[in-house]
């Protein structure tokens, strides 16, 4: 009797959110806010010299925006993130 293969599991809505990269303060409406202060972002941030915006990631591949000047603070919400499994605790936005 041969074996059956195994169908693959499916990803979950979240899963399929991460692996695209939308997130919180990553989805893609281009309304982006930094995770530790809550400035708006505007895209070209990102790739302006120098840059003024960084993306982070958290251990489950969701992308996070910060300042250039937020990333440690962002990349210690990040952390607490993953070791805990809670919501990152992102600042309030502002704009």
């Amino acid at each position: 009797m041969a074996k059956r293969k195994k169908t693959p599991k499916r990803l979950t809505k979240r899963e399929r959110k991460a692996l695209d990269g939308r997130g919180p303060s990553g989805h893609e409406g281009g309304h982006i806010h930094c995770v530790a202060c809550g400035r708006h972002i505007e895209p070209p941030e990102f790739v302006s010299r120098p840059s003024t915006a960084r993306w982070l990631r958290c251990d489950h591949g969701t992308r996070y925006a910060s300042c250039a000047g937020c990333v440690s603070e962002a990349q210690q919400r990040l952390a607490e993130h993953d070791s805990s499994g809670k919501p990152v605790q992102a600042a309030a936005a502002y704009h």
